[in-house]
């Protein structure tokens, strides 16, 4: 059944999340993601004296106070979809419990013990989905809680150990707990509920392996990006546009070059990936005008986020551009996974077997 108030909290969350991603994204561009050196106060409070006044605290404290609040709206969410679901107490103030303790340890630097209990959390997730035959939303949101808990400690053992390796995994794991996001919010909509895919059972296998393809062409596209965002901060290795410092096809070494070489190139041939889909998605979702419209926007992305790439170099890495650049890759990376909600999830994707025959 659609839950209208469920629905329009997961789209709010949705919308903070792009802010929490936009100013992320500005804490790197601006280079100022260990302005904060002790994690979780500032400066050992919880909010310095004039901390919204100085530029650098204002980016990355607020972006904590941001990450603060979408943690509190996805555990609104848990608890919303716990209540509903005969809940054991248990549960709830076992994983509120575990949590606490998983950031004591991230505290502690005890980042090993710390992955392990992150393990053993998805471990007791997937049994538990499997085993007490949880719906989707139950299983979501909870996966939505571990996963936000689990970006924290990762922004933390960036600022703790200083580390580029840390930053590139908060910056991409981000990314894919946006995903989850839009998953929750998908699956809460009157389109989840009451749309009907019908596609003979060879188009549906197509669909199947192209979204998924493109939303791990797009994922992949953006871990170079965080890549580069976090090992080339100030300035490119390069400025121009076609070649990479002069070369069609730079060495491996200096590994600065490549990288960037690699970001413009497999970027361009996500972008022909991207139309190439869309354009079949279009046939493929006749039957669902709502998610259709996704495809349309995959029409038009692409350009934009080429001509953003272009406009990053040639402007140095403008803070807007470059931000911009950011968010439509997002956006790229968020319909790509609507696309793939839409063709494997089992309430949207009917095999039509008579059609097939």
């Amino acid at each position: 059944m659609h839950d209208r108030a469920f629905h329009r909290y997961s789209l709010l969350t949705l919308a903070v999340g792009v802010v929490l991603i936009w100013w992320g994204a500005a804490v790197t561009t601006e280079d100022v993601g260990l302005a904060v050196p002790d994690w979780p106060l500032c400066y050992g409070k919880i909010n310095p004296e004039g901390w919204y006044k100085v530029p650098a605290l204002l980016l990355e404290h607020g972006h904590r106070w941001i990450a603060m609040i979408i943690g509190w709206l996805v555990l609104g969410m848990y608890f919303w979809q716990f209540s509903k679901c005969k809940p054991s107490l248990v549960e709830g103030v076992g994983i509120v419990l575990c949590g606490i303790g998983f950031f004591v340890l991230i505290k502690l630097r005890v980042y090993s013990i710390a992955a392990f209990v992150a393990l053993l959390g998805f471990g007791w997730l997937t049994m538990t989905w499997i085993g007490k035959r949880w719906t989707l939303m139950r299983g979501l949101t909870t996966l939505a809680v571990m996963l936000v808990m689990i970006q924290a400690a990762l922004g933390a053992a960036r600022v703790q150990e200083m580390s580029d390796p840390f930053g590139i995994i908060h910056g991409t794991f981000g990314q894919i707990f946006y995903c989850v996001l839009v998953f929750i919010a998908f699956a809460s909509s009157r389109t989840w509920t009451e749309g009907r895919l019908v596609l003979p059972l060879t188009e549906a296998r197509k669909a199947r392996f192209w979204s998924l393809a493109l939303f791990l062409g797009v994922f992949g596209q953006l871990t170079l990006g965080a890549c580069l965002r976090h090992t080339q901060r100030t300035h490119l290795a390069a400025n121009d546009i076609l070649t990479t410092k002069g070369q069609w096809l730079p060495a491996f070494h200096p590994e600065d070059v490549f990288l960037l070489f690699a970001h413009k190139y497999w970027g361009f041939t996500v972008a022909v990936l991207i139309l190439f889909v869309a354009v079949r998605a279009r046939r493929w979702l006749v039957t669902l005008p709502q998610i259709r419209l996704v495809a349309a926007w995959l029409l038009f992305l692409p350009t934009v986020q080429v001509a953003l790439g272009i406009f990053v170099i040639l402007t140095g890495k403008s803070f807007w551009v470059t931000n911009f650049h950011v968010l439509n890759g997002l956006a790229l990376l968020a319909l790509s996974s609507l696309l793939v909600a839409t063709f494997w999830g089992d309430q949207l994707c009917r095999r039509d077997d008579e059609a097939e025959e």
